[in-house]
């Protein structure tokens, strides 16, 4: 068959018109997705209008409805959406988690099955998340990605949020490769269920006590005891090894070394609901190897940090067990202290052309960022002057956490005269 020369010209035309979508499609990932250095993220949702009243409606309901999503001319079709959060639900401004393959059982956005959509009904900066993210990322944690968002319904803007990576298989994959993904034979994702003040205490011989506690993200057709035995040793470790054993034993299971690290990154962050939080363990995942390493902490819900700059170093450590024992041990305590010390190191690194630390610039920027965005979502549970003041009082926290911090270590280490006074602000803005 001969074909005209203007034929080929526009089946040629048209191949190349498909390759450079192809090629845009590609463009397009979960780094983009992620990525807060330029303009907000734009998040579209369509749904039935009635879908949409009845999720404000039923917002402290879990109950999913069909939508479409779309971001920069991407649209993935019929996801699930649901209401989400715990005391930030509310019918004005609701939290939202997307289920990607909630109806269709493979379907992936961006290799994601899942992202939540957090209101920060409770941050009236709505910056606390996304920085405390960035210095446990900057200090080798591993942590879930988020970036700060417009979100429309029905092409009404419903106000500014931040996107967070759900922590689920496609990010075990990310940070620790495939087979610790694998749905059989994977490793074990736990969130912790606060229920009531807990601090590692033994809970009895049954499992039922911390199968309350820990809520399995993967693996979860696996047996009860596969599940949560190897919970209850660790427990069991941590409250029973006699002293010469106490570090052998209990990293059988956890990385001690990281616990305590990982801690000190959420007091010197000030953060009154972690795991020294004002009540008891709170808003961390556990991860547990498929390969035997020492299980790991993952940080979760970082609106509650930059509390007063005053906020100790050893704010109600001794509620926590595991925390009380290991600090015990001198090469253990200095872990924590060094931890704290390299925070305020990289909270006060200045730029390049900015003398500023590395805290005090990033809130200036992130602040900076979102205003705009604030301004025009009539759903905000607060007013730009109370976003002002606390915009002033982070400022504040930056300049003044790390003299506080350090001066806290030096009396802590008899490195200093330990009748010094350490002081800093002591209170958050009124509103």
């Amino acid at each position: 068959m001969a074909f005209t020369r203007s034929f080929m010209i526009r089946v040629l035309a048209a191949a190349l018109g498909l390759l450079s979508v192809y090629a845009a499609l590609q463009a397009q990932s979960t780094d983009t997705l992620f990525d807060d250095t330029g303009a907000l993220q734009e998040i579209r949702f369509m749904m039935n209008t009635r879908d949409w009243q009845a999720l404000k409606d039923n917002f402290e309901l879990d109950t999913y409805y069909p939508a479409d999503l779309s971001w920069r001319g991407l649209t993935v079709r019929n996801i699930g959406v649901r209401s989400r959060g715990n005391t930030t639900r509310n019918p004005f401004k609701p939290g939202l988690r997307v289920d990607f393959n909630r109806y269709l059982s493979k379907q992936e956005f961006l290799g994601l099955k899942a992202m939540a959509l957090d209101n920060m009904y409770s941050d009236v900066s709505l910056v606390r998340e996304t920085i405390a993210m960035k210095l446990f990322v900057k200090l080798g944690f591993v942590a879930p990605r988020e970036s700060h968002a417009r979100v429309y319904v029905n092409n009404e803007y419903i106000g500014a949020y931040v996107i967070i990576e759900s922590l689920d298989r496609p990010f075990i994959s990310r940070m620790w490769g495939a087979p610790e993904a694998n749905v059989e034979s994977g490793g074990y994702l736990y969130e912790y269920n606060w229920v009531r003040p807990y601090g590692f205490e033994t809970l009895g011989n049954g499992l039922e006590a911390y199968a309350e506690l820990f809520t399995p993200k993967t693996r979860e057709t696996d047996s009860t005891a596969g599940l949560y035995s190897p919970i209850k040793e660790l427990i069991r470790a941590i409250n029973e090894s006699p002293d010469d054993r106490f570090v052998q034993e209990v990293e059988k299971y956890i990385d001690l070394h990281q616990f305590i690290r990982y801690l000190a990154v959420e007091n010197f962050l000030a953060d009154e609901d972690g795991l020294v939080g004002q009540w008891g363990l709170h808003n961390f995942y556990l991860y547990r190897f498929r390969d035997g390493r020492p299980w790991q902490l993952i940080p979760w819900d970082k609106d509650k940090t930059f509390s007063p700059p005053n906020h100790p170093i050893d704010y109600q450590i001794n509620t926590d067990v595991l925390f009380v024992r290991a600090m015990t041990f001198p090469e253990l305590r200095q872990i924590y202290f060094d931890a704290l010390l390299s925070s305020a190191a990289l909270a006060e690194e200045p730029g390049a052309d900015d003398a500023r630390g590395w805290l005090e610039r990033e809130i200036d920027r992130e602040i900076g960022r979102v205003q705009p965005a604030l301004v025009e979502d009539s759903n905000y549970p607060f007013s730009m002057d109370d976003f002002d003041v606390e915009a002033d009082f982070l400022r504040q926290f930056a300049r003044t956490r790390t003299p506080f911090v350090r001066c806290q270590v030096a009396r802590a280490t008899r490195a200093s005269d330990v009748r010094q006074t350490c002081s800093a602000p002591g209170s958050r803005p009124r509103r």
